[in-house]
């Protein structure tokens, strides 16, 4: 089987991302909601996003920087206060999603700017997205600096203090994923969903 190989070093920024974005898919998207220390709250969805842990039960959202290096105002927000809401984006969401993930002033509320109603959380001061079928409120665990200026990031892991799981999307005491309609992200401006799923027993 013929290939392509190379050095990622020798890779320019776009390409190395076009790669990457491209082969480690689908990714489940973060849909992380803060609150800056005046109480404006932001909504952004972050792709580079897994479970860390159980035992502290631990996510990690990675978020790059900006184009000029510096921190987005969801890392801003989460360096300063210690705190996030982790909401799961359905299908239903997408366009909301979507209208949040442009790069607005620090001070524009993406709950406002997309319609969304916010729903106050129970152990974090920022609110969660009162449609979201599952949202994760966590506190700052560690932030690992990844590299800097432009493609540089910044590892969060937050552990989880509370969790809310719509009715809906709960039976018989985990997930329904075909109710859940979760989307994922794909290379560029491409999702995918979740429309069917199959079993391995494992060995």
């Amino acid at each position: 089987m013929s290939e392509m190989d190379c050095d990622v070093r020798e890779l320019e920024g776009s390409s190395l991302y076009k790669l990457l974005t491209g082969s480690v898919l689908p990714r489940p998207i973060a849909w992380l909601s803060t609150q800056d220390l005046l109480g404006v709250a932001n909504l952004a969805p972050f792709s580079f996003f897994t479970v860390a842990s159980l035992n502290p039960p631990v996510l990690a959202v990675s978020i790059l920087k900006k184009p000029d290096g510096s921190d987005k105002d969801s890392l801003a927000n989460i360096r300063a206060t210690g705190e996030f809401v982790v909401n799961i984006v359905s299908q239903e969401l997408v366009e909301e999603m979507n209208q949040s993930c442009a790069a607005y002033p620090a001070e524009v509320d993406e709950f406002d700017l997309a319609g969304l109603a916010k729903v106050r959380s129970k152990q974090v001061k920022a609110p969660g997205v009162a449609r979201s079928p599952v949202r994760y409120e966590c506190v700052l665990h560690s932030c690992l600096d990844l590299g800097h200026g432009a493609g540089g990031s910044t590892l969060v892991l937050g552990e989880i203090r509370h969790v809310h799981v719509a009715d809906a999307v709960y039976q018989e005491g985990r997930i329904d994923v075909q109710a859940l309609h979760p989307i994922g992200k794909l290379a560029g401006d491409a999702y995918t969903l979740v429309h069917a799923d199959f079993s391995l027993a494992r060995p």
